[in-house]
């Protein structure tokens, strides 16, 4: 295909892949919806920062308005609560031959796929943590799983196979919902520490918090409805052990707390939380998702007090 790769959505985790493949010789084409980002890429380029890897790369950067008429291939990165807009963006654009992977947090595919068809989007589970510093600065922690797939499992085709050797660090699965139900039940103990200021390494392994993480975990676990995979010291029959290999894996990354918290606290704005809740749900989600929403409507703010209620909340549960 002689057009770019479209990466909608050039942020922390689509701007790292972006970089990486340009630097690899591809064609990619950045659409982000932050015009300071979107200029400080196309007079500065984009800067990959942090102990992987240190690198600047140049590519074309452009506003959802400027966006391709046609599109070949797309990957969708935005924020889950931007997919519906960004598939609307592409239910035009998009090549009848075309397809979209979406390497999203949850279980954003339904909605492309409404407006996509279903044999036009591959899905993918990403594990390694990155952050954007500033416009056109992004900085990445470390390196971990992941794994790309067509959603409904079998054989492993051959655009799954031609994206996975494209794209850097990634694996084909043929199971790729496993992993991403694994990443909800991980997501989930990342969101109940998000309420606090604890770094991610440190809320896994606090003694007092170890049955709030492992319960909210189980809690999704038990709503999955294929095999869940393991990654990256995550093992969903193992959720104790699991606690520690997790906090050794955030040990080592440059990223020390989630994207959720720095929603709430740095960037102080929306998470994903609404579109988290009609994925997974049950009490101690959704009690995570009440001090949510307090913070982000200012009720609350970030500290270890919230921990401690959802882990009273979690004990009385327990006790009943």
């Amino acid at each position: 295909m002689s057009s770019p790769l479209v990466v909608v959505g050039g942020g922390a985790i689509g701007g790292t892949l972006a970089a990486h493949m340009t630097r690899a010789g591809q064609d990619v084409l950045i659409c982000d919806a932050d015009e300071a980002h979107v200029t400080a890429i196309r007079e500065h380029g984009l800067r990959i920062e942090g102990p992987v890897d240190e690198f600047t790369v140049r590519l074309p950067a452009v506003t959802p308005a400027e966006m391709p008429g046609r599109i070949d291939r797309a990957i969708v990165a935005v924020k889950s609560l931007h997919t519906r807009a960004a598939a609307d963006q592409l239910r035009d654009r998009l090549a009848p031959d075309g397809y979209v992977l979406t390497v999203q947090n949850g279980l954003t595919a339904d909605t492309l796929i409404e407006a996509l068809g279903k044999d036009r989007v591959i899905s993918s589970f990403v594990n390694f943590g990155a952050d954007v510093l500033a416009p056109g600065v992004i900085m990445q922690g470390n390196v971990a799983t992941f794994r790309v797939g067509e959603l409904g499992g079998g054989d492993i085709t051959p655009r799954v196979r031609e994206l996975a050797a494209q794209l850097p660090y990634a694996e084909p699965t043929d199971n790729v919902l496993g992993y991403l139900w694994g990443k909800e039940a991980y997501g989930a103990m990342l969101w109940a520490g998000a309420v606090s200021d604890l770094p991610i390494a440190e809320h896994l392994v606090h003694p007092r918090y170890r049955p709030v993480m492992i319960a909210i975990a189980q809690e999704v676990l038990d709503q999955a409805p294929v095999p869940v995979e393991s990654f990256d010291g995550f093992v969903p029959d193992d959720l104790e052990g699991s606690l520690d290999r997790l906090a050794e894996f955030n040990r080592r990354s440059a990223k020390k707390h989630s994207g959720i918290y720095r929603d709430l606290v740095v960037r102080r704005r929306k998470t994903e939380i609404d579109e988290m809740l009609r994925d997974v749900s049950g009490p101690i989600f959704d009690k995570v998702a009440d001090i949510i929403h307090d913070i982000e409507a200012g009720r609350r703010v970030n500290e270890a007090a919230n921990l401690d209620e959802l882990a009273d909340f979690v004990a009385a549960r327990n006790a009943a």
